[in-house]
């Protein structure tokens, strides 16, 4: 890559007048200013094929090069990334810009194959990684904050409180928690609200954590995690009273989005009612690249319009959706504080590709709450409910006690 044309394609992204003042450095430590006053980041390509990488494929191209080193950022991560979104760089670059690259992205693709078959052999972190960063009840999905200042252990339990009460439970109500993660949603709602709660899992650390925490709880009675999928649990024949679903959707596949409701269908009782918790976008969209490599493989975040044609589908009722969108935003950015507030410890489990593999995964998920397509929605279906008996406020959402009014 000659440096004069990768001058022009950086100023043609960024303008003379950018949405934050900043700074780009290239291989020969020659460097741009964009915007007035001090730059809120440094964005430095230390060689050619970094650069290449960055702007032949935005998404997976910057994220190996980030990682490997060949891209280094000094300061605000965040807003280079809002950047992307504020200005839309993948747009200002033509098809012969992107044309001109490719032969020497294709040239570098080896080495980044290996880096990524590397990276996915610490894909599976362990538990002692996730309690670093996570709320003390390991709840690794959108929390929800009351106030901007609530800690993340309270905004936690303000989003299981949330969710449960839209579910409106009652005392011997059999609960269904798909994709329950490390058991927290199904201890609570045993122990508060006097559920039989079921959670399924196909990741054996969280099913050995929920056993071994439902136990410190005594609730074995009341309580119970399986590993298990979805499918497999809708060929049992057993029925819920409720159904809740935090975080798992995303992980269902486009495929599988009509199954997903089909089997949520059976598995409820008649006038049951479903809390599905998801990202999704409005439109439908590839999964970012390199998220699905190195992140979440095999995941696909839904458009809002797949979710409620396949619940419609399913012949489940719609009853509410609400988007979280800005309480995602606050949450990743407590996530983030505390990984980097950990990061020795990190450090003595994760190598440094790791490390920023993930730093920039958190700080991308969180520009992409503030600046980008994503939302997070909590959508709530019944099946063969009377909507007479709904409520017709949302006041009931908020209620503040421990056992939810009863339809």
């Amino acid at each position: 890559m000659e440096l004069h044309k990768a001058k022009e394609i950086v100023t043609k992204l960024f303008g003379e007048e950018p949405a934050y003042p900043c700074k780009i450095r290239f291989w020969d430590n020659s460097e741009l200013s964009f915007g007035n006053g001090e730059p809120v980041f440094v964005l430095y390509f230390t060689n050619p094929a970094g650069f290449t990488a960055a702007i032949t494929d935005p998404s997976l191209g910057f994220g190996e090069s980030y990682m490997s080193g060949d891209i280094e950022v000094e300061g605000d991560l965040e807003k280079l990334i809002a950047l992307s979104y504020i200005h839309d760089f993948p747009s200002k670059l033509s098809t012969k810009d992107k044309a001109r690259l490719c032969w020497w992205n294709f040239k570098d693709r080896y080495s980044l194959k290996q880096t990524r078959k590397d990276i996915q052999a610490h894909y599976d972190r362990g538990n002692e990684f996730y309690k670093l960063w996570l709320d003390s009840g390991m709840n690794y999905s959108c929390a929800y904050f009351k106030h901007p200042d609530d800690s993340l252990e309270q905004a936690q339990q303000n989003k299981i409180a949330h969710s449960l009460n839209k579910l409106r439970i009652s005392p011997g109500h059999r609960l269904l928690d798909i994709g329950c993660g490390w058991g927290n949603v199904i201890i609570h709602a045993a122990k508060q609200f006097g559920v039989k709660a079921v959670g399924i899992t196909l990741s054996e650390e969280q099913y050995e954590l929920a056993k071994k925490r439902i136990k410190q709880e005594g609730l074995e009675d009341k309580a119970e995690v399986r590993l298990q999928d979805y499918r497999e649990l809708a060929e049992t024949g057993e029925k819920f009273d409720r159904i809740i679903s935090i975080g798992m959707f995303e992980h269902v596949g486009r495929e599988n989005i009509p199954l997903f409701f089909k089997n949520a269908h059976s598995l409820l009782k008649d006038s049951g009612i479903m809390l599905l918790h998801t990202i999704c976008r409005m439109k439908p969209a590839e999964t970012d690249p390199w998220l699905t490599t190195y992140i979440f493989p095999g995941g696909y975040i839904p458009a809002v319009g797949e979710i409620t044609s396949a619940g419609y589908d399913a012949r489940l009722l719609f009853l509410d959706a609400e988007d979280l969108r800005p309480h995602y935003y606050l949450t990743l950015g407590h996530w983030l504080k505390r990984f980097e507030k950990n990061l020795d410890k990190i450090k003595e489990m994760m190598d440094n590709q790791f490390i920023r593999m993930w730093r920039l995964y958190l700080t991308g998920c969180r520009a992409s709450f503030r600046y980008g397509p994503m939302h997070v929605i909590q959508y709530l279906y019944a099946k063969g409910h009377d909507i007479r008996k709904w409520p017709l406020t949302r006041s009931w959402f908020y209620y503040s006690g421990t056992k939810t009014p009863t339809l």
